[in-house]
This record gives structure tokens, C-alpha cells and sequence, in this order.
């Protein structure tokens, strides 16, 4: 009797300590993310969507913050339709920087959970392994390196896919709802603006639904609040996709961008967890007699929505040309699909075996997250400094080590992202924000003791040149060139090329 009493309490706490281990996991992500956001600099499209409302002397921006609804329309119009988008400028322009940052860690930590809990691992039997090899994939296989710790493309992506996943979650809760007036008005709200967030997360998703539903005569099967949340989904992905700048852009309407691959390198390199995934399954089917039996069964349930949905979402992957975080939801939905197939087909692994994969996974995921934090505190101490310096400089002329983090450390991943003096209109968007028509130029500190006044050329040890001579072609094809003024004369700062980081444009 006591010893049954025994092996009872083990088997619960064996459950209770996997299911603490992804909790633990899950709350390490949150605390070192959010970190992240807090020590990230504003870059890239930041600059454009905050000027929007603001600059560095308060709400003096392109459009007063009440014309917020102009701004929108005019976006749809010429830009995109994204939810996304809107959030971010809105966001950038009237909120301290720490709130999107403590909001945007807390969504990239609920993609994950939602990932699992969608794809029945949550607190499932057995599968608090697989639960925390999930989250793991998620956590260091997707495309965070791609600016993701940057405010605009954070709410494109990690924060959509939670926005996408909260809603399909709201969505299943409310099977037995009864249609209260302001049930309905709220989750309706929930419907269109999910769908509206980012097409290619909603546009792959509703197609997949539609699918399932028609096959599986499901529609009546819905509660009446969930049949009008998906209608108000739909509704809202047809807004964003329709948007006559998505339409344009599809067109061709941005005929300066050069793809960064072909269509079929592109799916390879931006969505590889969608493309493993399915391999193995093609596999399985043709090796295994059970995983044909099990197909039907398979895809008469929502699993179908996920499977349908991962592979409608690499055509947006092959269209747009962007190595990296194009693959985002593809490889999200894949991942719910393996989940819903491996508890399908009651897979099981040597229970050592699936610990021993489980600790690793949450021993490297902390490590790099707790890691690329460290870095990242050094990083933003140097990146404040050369800001300060431009702001108090009388020519944007800064005397400093040059910052590179784009391609290092290895263990962070490539997550740390910049500002780098090539990169022309994040610089100008970031003088313009201080009202400075000097771009910022950072100078090896050795320069400092130069005589601008008499000086022709000056070559630095880490083969930085500054001359008055026009560079030659040579000289261009092998440094980046960046002119600019000092002492009432015109100079050129020459920098050796730098490494590209993986996916740079």
C-alpha cells in the first residue's frame, strides 16, 4: 500500500516538475526579452513611424497626435493596411518607451506558451518534453536576429503571432458562449483586430479555417459568438490585404527592392522548421502504415488548419524577397501542426531520452537569453554614450570606438541590431528626430588630436581613413565612403567594409 502510495506521488511530481520547468523557462524568456526591448535602441523603421507624432522637443511630429486616424487612412492607402503598424506608431509616439517594451516582451513570451497550449502540450500527460523542446525552437530557431528587438517589426511579428494565437484560443473558449450585446461588441473587436494585424499571419490562417470548416460542415457547430468573431476575423483580414498598398506593393509598386533570393531559396533559408516538418512527416506516411491510417483522422481535425495554414503562409515567404522574418508564421503554425500529429499518433520516445532532450533545450535557451542580456548591457552603454555625444556635438562629429555588435558575439545570435554609419536613412530619420541636419559621424577617438584645419589624410590602426581627396573606385568598392565637414572643410571618412549579418539587405 505504501509503496503504491509512493510511486502515485512520484508520478505527480515527476508532472508537476516538467510543467514548472516550462513555467520557469517560459518566465526566464519574459524577464531576458523584455530586457532586450529595454536595451535596444530605436533603428530601422522606429525613426520613421515615431516621427510620425513626435520628435526629441515633444509632440511636434508629422501629424498632431489626434489626427492619429488620418495618419492611419493615409497608410492603408499608400503603405499597408497592418494593425501592426498603427499600433507601433501610436506607441512610439505617445507612450514611454518602457511600456511597448515591458508590453512586447510579455507577447513574445505568450507566442511560445501559445504555441504549446494550441497545440494540446499545455499541462498534457506526458508532454512536458516536447512541451519545452517547443518553446525552445521557438525561442532560438526563429528568426529573432531579423530586428526583432526593435519596436516596429516586434509588433509585425512576435506580438501579431500572440495577438493571432490569443484570438484562435478566445475563439475555442467560447464554444458554449452565450450572445450577450456586449460579448459580442467585444468579440467582435477581437475578430477584426486580429485579422487585421499582418496578413500573411491572418490571410494563411483564415484560408486553412475556411477549408476545415467546408469539409467538416463545422460552421453550425459553432456557438453563434464564435461564428460572428470569424466573420469579424475574415472582415478584418480582407481589410489588410486589400488595402491598396498591399495591393501595390504586390504589384510591384516597390520596384527598389531587390529580392534578397530566389523564391525557392527563400522558403529554404526563412521558413527550414515548416520545411523539416513536413519532410518528416512525408516520411512517415510512406514508411509507416499507421501514420496513413491515422491521416484521415488527422486532417478531419484542426490540425488541418494549422497544416493548411504553414504552407499558404511561404507563398507571402517566396513573394516578398526578405530572408528572414518573413518565415514567422509559417514556422509558428508548423510547429502547432507537429504538436496536434505527434499527440494524433500517441508518439512516444524513451522517457531518459525525452528529459534528457528537454534539459538541454532549457539549459541553452536560458543560457543564450540570460547571455545575449549581458552583451546587449555593455552594447546599449556604448550606444547612449555616442548619442549623447551627438547631441552635444556643435557638427554631429563623434570621437569613439566604432560599435559593432551585428555579427558578435556568436552566442547572441545576431539579436543585437544598430544603427552603423552606411545605413544613410536610418541616420537622417535620426537627426531629424533632434532637429539636426548634421548626420551623426563617429570618428576613431585617435582623430580627436588631428589638425582638421591643415590635416589632408589621416590612417588609424583599424584601417579607418579620413582625406580631403575624392575616393577612388577602388577605394569605394572596398570601404564604405561617408563625407562630411569640419573646421569649414570637406572630408571623407573611409571604413573597411564590415561583415554583413545573416539576412542584411
Amino acid at each position: 500500500m505504501n509503496l503504491t502510495i509512493f510511486a502515485e506521488m512520484k508520478s505527480i511530481t515527476g508532472k508537476r516538475f516538467g510543467f514548472c520547468a516550462l513555467g520557469s523557462l517560459l518566465g526566464i524568456m519574459g524577464v531576458t526579452y523584455t530586457l532586450m526591448y529595454l536595451i535596444t535602441p530605436y533603428f530601422g523603421d522606429d525613426w520613421g513611424y515615431m516621427g510620425v507624432y513626435r520628435t526629441s522637443t515633444g509632440l511636434d511630429g508629422s501629424y498632431p497626435l489626434w489626427q492619429f486616424w488620418l495618419y492611419d487612412l493615409r497608410h492603408w492607402l499608400h503603405t499597408n493596411g497592418r494593425m501592426a503598424n498603427f499600433l507601433a506608431s501610436i506607441c512610439l509616439g505617445a507612450f514611454p518607451q518602457w511600456v511597448s517594451d515591458v508590453i512586447l516582451g510579455g507577447a513574445a513570451v505568450a507566442g511560445g506558451a501559445l504555441i504549446v497550449r494550441l497545440g494540446g502540450l499545455w499541462r498534457t500527460q506526458s508532454y512536458a518534453s516536447m512541451a519545452i523542446i517547443m518553446v525552445a525552437v521557438y525561442a532560438l530557431l526563429f528568426p529573432w536576429w531579423d530586428m526583432m528587438f526593435t519596436i516596429d517589426f516586434a509588433f509585425n511579428y512576435p506580438f501579431t503571432l500572440a495577438v493571432v494565437l490569443g484570438a484562435v484560443y478566445l475563439f475555442m473558449k467560447l464554444n458554449t458562449a452565450a450572445g450577450g450585446t456586449l460579448k459580442s461588441v467585444m468579440v467582435i473587436a477581437a475578430g477584426v483586430v486580429a485579422g487585421c494585424m499582418h496578413e500573411s499571419a491572418s490571410l494563411p490562417l483564415l484560408c486553412g479555417a475556411v477549408w476545415w470548416i467546408w469539409r467538416e460542415k463545422r460552421w453550425l457547430t459553432f456557438s453563434p459568438v464564435q461564428r460572428r468573431m470569424l466573420i469579424a476575423f475574415a472582415a478584418g483580414t480582407l481589410l489588410s490585404t486589400l488595402s491598396p498598398g498591399i495591393i501595390l506593393r504586390a504589384a510591384g509598386g516597390e520596384l527598389w527592392r531587390i529580392p534578397d533570393d530566389t523564391p525557392w531559396v527563400l522558403i529554404v533559408k526563412s521558413a527550414p522548421v515548416t520545411l523539416l516538418i513536413f519532410l518528416a512527416y512525408g516520411i512517415m506516411l510512406m514508411v509507416s502504415r499507421r501514420a496513413r491510417q491515422n491521416f484521415s483522422a488527422l486532417f478531419s481535425s484542426p490540425a488541418c488548419v494549422w497544416a493548411i495554414a504553414a504552407v499558404t503562409a511561404l507563398a507571402p515567404v517566396a513573394a516578398g524577397g526578405i530572408v528572414g522574418r518573413s518565415g514567422w508564421f509559417s514556422q509558428a503554425y508548423a510547429l502547432i501542426f507537429l504538436c496536434c500529429w505527434v499527440r494524433s499518433a500517441e508518439i512516444r520516445v524513451p522517457r531518459s531520452l525525452a528529459v534528457t532532450a528537454a534539459a538541454a533545450a532549457w539549459l541553452i535557451t536560458s543560457a543564450q537569453s540570460v547571455a545575449t542580456v549581458i552583451t546587449g548591457v555593455e552594447f546599449h552603454e556604448r550606444m547612449a554614450e555616442i548619442d549623447r555625444a551627438y547631441v552635444d556635438s556643435p557638427d554631429g562629429i563623434v570621437f569613439a570606438e566604432d560599435v559593432d555588435y551585428l555579427t558578435g558575439p556568436w552566442w547572441t545570435l545576431q539579436r543585437i541590431d544598430h544603427r552603423t554609419q552606411d545605413m544613410y536613412y536610418e541616420c537622417k530619420a535620426f537627426a531629424g528626430f533632434y532637429h539636426r541636419d548634421e548626420l551623426p559621424v563617429i570618428l576613431p577617438p585617435e582623430a580627436e588630436l588631428i589638425d582638421f584645419l591643415t590635416i589632408d589624410e589621416a590612417e588609424f590602426p583599424s584601417g579607418v581613413i579620413i582625406t580631403t581627396s575624392e575616393p577612388s573606385e577602388t577605394q569605394r568598392d572596398a570601404m564604405t565612403v561617408i563625407p562630411f565637414e569640419r573646421e569649414g572643410r570637406r572630408f571623407f571618412l573611409l571604413i573597411p567594409r564590415r561583415a554583413l549579418a545573416w539576412g542584411e539587405r
